[in-house]
């Protein structure tokens, strides 16, 4: 099981970097394009604080911040759950933890993982679509190209 998320949080961060790249490369009008890509790094981190109480600064599911944040956001966050994965023998523990509304909810580690990454590649595809409506070619980023690559 550590391969198999160890492969899935590569292929999340490699993912990323091609959105952060377009992000920093290019001038946009939408801001929804940076907070978007924010989002997905403050999701990561909070996640992840809910498997380990590790993190610093818990950032709010919304907040927002510069596009050059939101990039290191993401990048320091992706790292971190790639680090989580080499460090983690155990998938099937169920944790216990509140949502941001205070309810309080039990999760396997395994499906929070699985989670996480969909919860990126869902919201690369919104970014997707708003970047083409600014006339940026968004990059490609399906799994597959990752594994081809």
């Amino acid at each position: 099981m550590k391969e198999r998320f160890t492969r899935l949080f590569e292929y999340n961060i490699w993912a990323n970097n091609l959105f952060a790249d377009v992000i920093k490369s290019n001038t946009y009008k939408n801001d929804k394009i940076t907070k978007l890509f924010h989002h997905i790094g403050n999701a990561q981190l909070i996640w992840l604080d809910r498997i380990t109480h590790t993190e610093e600064n818990v950032p709010e599911v919304w907040a927002e911040g510069s596009s050059i944040e939101a990039i290191e956001l993401v990048k320091k966050s992706s790292q971190r759950w790639l680090d989580f994965i080499y460090s983690q023998e155990e998938y099937e523990d169920v944790i216990e933890y509140k949502n941001s509304k205070g309810d309080t909810y039990e999760t396997r580690i395994s499906d929070i993982l699985t989670h996480v990454a969909n919860h990126g590649t869902h919201h690369r595809g919104q970014l997707a679509t708003l970047l083409r409506q600014e006339d940026i070619t968004p990059p490609v980023s399906d799994f597959i190209f990752y594994v081809r690559a």
